[in-house]
Order: structure tokens, then sequence, then C-alpha cells
């Protein structure tokens, strides 16, 4: 069963597409450093900021999944399509 495709207006998938490139390029490899930073401190159960940390990329990693999903099904419609359908 084809997945249904996702109307959305150029300004929506300009929008969606830099808040992909942010995650991918900007806040991840952020969070793996401090991942990493937070790692070599040593004892892992004790560690707040690798627990934080360890978290906050799982989010991230979710969100990007779900972006990446989302875009694939996107077809950009003219704002006034929008506006006829409501």
């Amino acid at each position: 069963m084809p997945e249904e495709k996702i109307l959305i207006t150029k300004g929506g998938l300009d929008s969606l597409k830099a808040e992909y490139r942010k995650l991918k390029e900007v806040k991840r490899p952020v969070l793996v450093e401090r991942l990493y930073q937070a790692r070599i401190q040593g004892d892992l159960a004790e560690n707040s900021e690798y627990t934080n940390a360890k978290e906050e990329l799982a989010f991230i990693d979710g969100r990007i999944d779900e972006l990446e999903e989302v875009l694939k099904r996107i077809e950009v419609v003219d704002q006034n399509h929008i506006n006829c359908r409501e």
C-alpha cells in the first residue's frame, strides 16, 4: 500500500529542510562530542552528563528519522490550493 502524500507549501518544505540540516549538521555533532567527552570521564552509572547527552542524542536521532520519512512523502502545493480545500 503506497504511503499517503503530505501536502505542504514551499515555505513549509523549506522550514522542514532547515530543521533537518540543523539537526544533522549542527546539533547532532555537538551531542556526539558531548557524549564522547562524558564517556571518557569514567563511571557511566554515576555520570549525569553522559545520561543527559545519551537521551538528547536519542531524541535528535528520532526526530531526524521522522523528518526523513516525512520528506520522502511530501508533495509541494501552491498556498492557494490549500486555502481552497479548507
